[in-house]
């Protein structure tokens, strides 16, 4: 909780109906539930259309989103974010799954950054057809019907909306459960300067991240 509250905004912490988080040692916290527990599934995605529309239940102009294991380890957020009010950032990493697909072969993992703006077309956005990830021959040259995965359903639906998307300048989204990843997300952290981090799934990782960016600002 420290490393979201070091932003000094409001913090609204979303949870499943069915797995609600409903406390925290941090005064001031709003906790707010809804939609089905679960990784991947429609249902996932219904649920992060009601948390886009419980975020316009707020009066912020601009909203930056976490998953459990993500984390922006610099207190301000760099301005160009709020230079491009048009725009809905992430960690966009390649997707490798072989299956055809209309839109870029691209993941969109968190953390996420936009404006208000770009919530509410989202919320109101036709899902863009991609695909589902069939690995053999479609019938009548058809593509499958679209991911149940969320990284790719919030691409689904920028292309939907018509809204720009991008990579963060300062972002990296790799493991960290294993040496490798961890040594090798340390290494952007402390070489490049790189802040918002996908995914951090440990207090180690966590500390080895913040000590790699104390390195960094020397």
């Amino acid at each position: 909780m420290p490393w979201y509250v070091h932003h000094e905004c409001p913090i609204v912490v979303m949870s499943p109906e069915d797995a609600p988080i409903t406390k925290s040692r941090q005064v001031g916290v709003v906790f707010r539930s809804a939609g089905k527990k679960g990784w991947i599934g429609r249902h996932t995605l219904e649920r992060q259309r009601a948390y886009f529309r419980m975020m316009l239940e707020y009066p912020f102009g601009h909203f930056l989103m976490h998953d459990a294991d993500s984390v922006c380890i610099a207190p301000k957020l760099p301005a160009y974010l709020y230079e491009s009010p048009d725009t809905f950032w992430s960690n966009e990493v390649p997707d490798t799954n072989p299956g055809p697909s209309y839109l870029p072969k691209l993941a969109l993992q968190p953390p996420y950054f936009t404006s208000r703006k770009v919530i509410e077309k989202l919320v109101d956005a036709k899902e863009a057809d991609s695909y589902y990830g069939d690995y053999g021959p479609l019938p009548e040259q058809k593509l499958p019907v679209p991911t149940d995965c969320i990284d790719h359903f919030l691409l689904q639906l920028t292309h939907g909306a018509g809204v720009e998307h991008e990579s963060f300048f300062d972002g990296a989204s790799f493991e960290t459960n294993s040496e490798h990843g961890m040594l090798t997300m340390g290494n952007l952290v402390r070489e490049h300067g790189r802040i918002f981090l996908h995914s951090v799934k440990t207090m180690t990782a966590l500390q080895y991240m913040l000590a790699s960016r104390s390195i960094f600002k020397r």
